[in-house]
């Protein structure tokens, strides 16, 4: 008859081998890597992805009853299949970094037989933020076509350069839009996109300059006729876009003693302000009904000065006289005259002089007054 103690030590023995055995017969989940670092990416880039490898180093198949993220801007996905003892799955999860600019860690929990509570697993990564998106207004019309501007300038091209700029603008009208381009310079290649607008659609203008086609350095002004008409009608709304630009020697071949060598333009001022402008009943007399003022241009370089141009793209402001080149030393002259008549408000306007001094090739003189 056995004893109390062996009848103890027997059913101990028991437990710990149903224990073991137990054990031995469970799932164990385990990742080739616990966190991905998706390194920088951008903000428009799109989704972001990264496929975990899970394997299942228990004696029993491994059940995934549910994954959580810590965030609804990740999102992973997996296979219900139960992964047998030894073998491998796999949990693909993406990230979505759009409006999402800057660091992030997220984590992603494992439910399932193979540990109590829940496997976690990380992704990380900076997101580069998305270049800010102009906002344009537009306050200029052609029929229902609005544009941001009916301008175009440029400072300066050289005679070898081929310089472009774009129009933005949108159909505001109910109906769509057929954008025709007249008759232009040779100098220009300007072209709509799209040609046919719908009711609410942004297109833009496109205009390239071609210097090689300029014949002539110094102020070059010109138009751009637009036709705009809605479809099924015959008559259209027209109109014209301005161009402007200084056309300027090419300086950068000029070797150091060529730049000492060069002309100096030096003016007498760059503001003509001719004040209160008189009228018919003012003591101050008006000649020919014009106001004039001048400007001096001296050339103290070393060698000629030549003026390709002096203009005002205002064409309340004429300009006028001024020898085309100027020797070391001497001065010429510039008239400018306004007609106080022709001012309604207070003139603000910009003389340009295009000369061929390397260190100032375009200089500008300020006319104001007051009406």
């Amino acid at each position: 008859m056995l004893n109390k103690k062996t009848v103890l030590f027997i059913c101990a023995s028991i437990l710990f081998a149903v224990n073991s055995m137990l054990a031995q017969n469970k799932a164990q989940i385990g990742a080739d890597v616990l966190i991905h670092n998706f390194g920088t990416i951008g903000e428009l880039d799109g989704l972001a992805s990264h496929i975990f490898t899970i394997k299942n180093t228990g004696d029993v198949p491994l059940v995934i009853t549910r994954i959580t993220a810590s965030c609804g801007c990740t999102q992973p996905e997996w296979s219900k299949e139960p992964i047998a003892p030894g073998k491998t799955g796999q949990i693909k999860v993406t990230y979505n970094p759009k409006g999402r600019p800057g660091p992030f860690y997220k984590t992603i929990s494992i439910y399932s037989n193979g540990k109590k509570g829940s496997f976690s697993l990380g992704i990380k990564g900076n997101v580069t933020p998305k270049e800010a998106q102009p906002i344009f207004t537009y306050p200029y019309a052609i029929g229902d076509l609005k544009l941001e501007t009916k301008q175009v300038f440029y400072n300066t091209i050289r005679p070898e350069e081929t310089l472009g700029h774009k129009i933005h603008v949108i159909n505001e009208g109910k109906t769509s839009l057929n954008i025709q381009i007249g008759k232009i310079a040779n100098y220009l290649n300007v072209t709509a996109t799209p040609t046919k607008l719908s009711p609410g659609e942004v297109g833009e203008i496109s205009v390239l300059l071609d210097a090689k086609q300029i014949k002539q350095k110094g102020r070059l002004t010109g138009n751009i006729p637009i036709t705009v008409r809605s479809i099924g009608q015959k008559k259209g709304t027209e109109s014209d876009l301005y161009i402007a630009a200084n056309v300027i020697d090419d300086f950068s071949k000029l070797s150091s003693t060529e730049k000492a060598k060069a002309p100096v333009a030096q003016l007498s001022g760059t503001l003509l302000d001719f004040g209160k402008l008189p009228n018919k009943n003012s003591i101050i007399p008006l000649v020919g009904g014009r106001v004039s003022g001048t400007i001096e241009v001296t050339n103290s370089g070393k060698s000629p000065l030549v003026i390709y141009s002096a203009t005002c793209d205002d064409d309340k402001v004429a300009v006028s006289g001024g020898k085309k080149e100027i020797k070391p030393g001497m001065t010429t002259t510039i008239k400018v005259t306004v007609r106080p008549k022709e001012i309604k408000t207070k003139l603000e306007a910009l003389i340009n002089i295009v000369c061929n001094d390397p260190n100032g090739p375009v200089r500008l003189v300020k006319v104001t007054a007051e009406k």
